[in-house]
């Protein structure tokens, strides 16, 4: 990534974490910082330079928009980000400012936080914990997040009743599995945040439920080894959801397809057996009615960069790299163990092991990803340039979950199936979109970006730094 032009700006990529409603749906994301890619490096004894890093990076190279669609983005802020005025280049309408509760909330900092909701940003008082005399601040808070971590059940509970008196909203944090989010909904909590919606919601003896068993049946036979381009038309044709479905996500601006498609043959012969298989199965995965979107965006970030770095490393096909990480949460999807969901699969014995038992090479990628998505250090050196194909990943599963879920929360964005099977029979009036990576899209790239923002930006970022040099030297990454 490049760094501005006069800044001696680190390399940093940006991490997203969801925020959820009690419908499980997305609405909005805790942007984190990653020094050098990964989160687990920001550097702690300088967090206005991490934060500063934040804000640069998604405004300019990375566009916000990209990131987050149109929900909040949630940006952690330190006491001297917001007394320095560097908070000002982050416009109110795009984002949330988070503090954190040890900050220093003196007389001058409450002035300044007064201000800043005066201007109509939206606060969140990150890890709280009731403390004598702190009653008189939370009116400055939007929202309140509440560590279930740190204060366990009991204590969370006890939190919320003292809570309720105030205006600002709930939000669990931290929260493992779905019990605990159910638990938080219970006692007064309207938002969540955690890697909960990744795990089944029982995971027991009991087996796979007969409708979801259904659904499994049809992936399986989709992935059968020895199937027929003829028999995957007719498995996606009979299923009339399924072949609306994927008929609707094949016309999308995802694919760039110029004229309609009209049917699952056709769909064949414009994008192939192995696009329509890893596409047909999306749809799948994607009907479950009682599961958050946000499940099949992470199934499709983890796909995307297991195809990319898996290639990098000559490690299996594109279709199987898209497979694993795909089915790296199906056990979620079906909510039965993993074992069981992929022994009714008919998937080779190193993806079987990758998806299992997190053994190989592939179950190295996983670890990866999963790694990446929890800022967690370590296992990411097995990728060159991780952190970077994560952020690839992740724009590009933005705009094809858009096409898949049919919404309107973002612009379409044209983009064709990064790996298009032509066919020499291809339908008249249906033509696959020659611009591959088109300008809105390619990782690096960006087109309509503020310049009157990102100066105002570069300038008090300038400004901040000359004031850190003359009171000291700041620490570097």
């Amino acid at each position: 990534m490049r760094a501005l032009a006069g800044l001696d700006m680190p390399t940093a990529f940006i991490a997203r974490q969801p925020i959820f409603n009690h419908k499980l749906e997305a609405v909005g994301y805790e942007l984190l910082f990653r020094g050098r890619g990964y989160a687990a490096e920001a550097p702690t004894a300088n967090p206005e330079r991490a934060t500063a890093t934040v804000v640069l990076n998604s405004l300019t190279e990375l566009e916000l928009k990209r990131i987050v669609g149109t929900k909040t983005a949630w940006v952690n802020v330190s006491r001297e980000f917001v007394l320095d005025g560097l908070v000002q280049a982050i416009p109110p309408r795009l984002a949330g400012l988070e503090i954190f509760e040890t900050e220093l909330l003196d007389y001058e900092m409450i002035a300044a936080l007064g201000d800043l909701k005066r201007q109509g940003y939206r606060l969140a008082l990150d890890d709280f914990r009731c403390r004598p005399g702190f009653e008189p601040l939370l009116g400055l808070f939007d929202v309140v997040k509440l560590n279930m971590a740190d204060l366990g059940r009991d204590q969370l509970s006890e939190h919320v009743g003292r809570l309720r008196p105030y205006r600002a909203v709930l939000l669990a944090n931290q929260l493992a599995t779905r019990p605990d989010q159910e638990f938080c909904a219970g006692v007064g909590c309207e938002l969540f945040q955690g890697d909960f919606f990744c795990r089944p919601t029982v995971v027991a003896t009991r087996g796979i439920s007969a409708n979801r068993l259904t659904l499994l049946q049809v992936v399986a036979a989709l992935h059968a080894p020895e199937i027929e381009l003829s028999e995957v038309e007719q498995l996606i044709a009979r299923d009339v959801a399924l072949s609306y479905r994927m008929l609707r996500y094949v016309n999308s601006a995802f694919f760039g397809v110029r004229g309609d498609v009209r049917s699952i043959g056709q769909a064949l012969a414009l994008l192939g057996i192995e696009n329509v298989r890893r596409w047909a199965t999306l749809s799948v995965l994607a009907s479950i009615d009682d599961k958050p979107a946000e499940l099949t965006v992470t199934a499709l970030i983890r796909a995307r960069f297991c195809e990319l770095a898996g290639e990098q490393r000559s490690i299996a096909s594109p279709a199987e790299l898209f497979t694993l990480g795909l089915f790296s949460v199906i056990d979620a999807m079906m909510d039965a163990p993993m074992h069981d969901v992929i022994a009714s699969l008919p998937l080779a014995d190193d993806l079987r092991d990758a998806l299992v038992s997190r053994r190989g090479q592939m179950g190295q990628l996983l670890n990866c990803v999963v790694a990446l998505e929890a800022g967690e250090s370590g296992t990411h050196t097995i990728v060159a340039g991780a952190g970077e194909l994560y952020l690839t990943s992740l724009i590009w599963a933005n705009a094809a979950a858009e096409s898949l879920f049919g919404g309107s929360e973002a612009a379409p964005v044209r983009q064709p199936d990064p790996r298009p099977h032509h066919d020499s029979s291809t339908p008249a009036g249906a033509e696959v979109d020659p611009s591959r990576n088109p300008p809105g899209l390619v990782f690096g790239r960006h087109s309509g970006t503020d310049v009157g923002l990102v100066a105002r930006i570069v300038s008090r970022f300038r400004e901040f730094v000359r004031k850190r040099r003359r009171s000291g030297p700041m620490v570097g990454h």
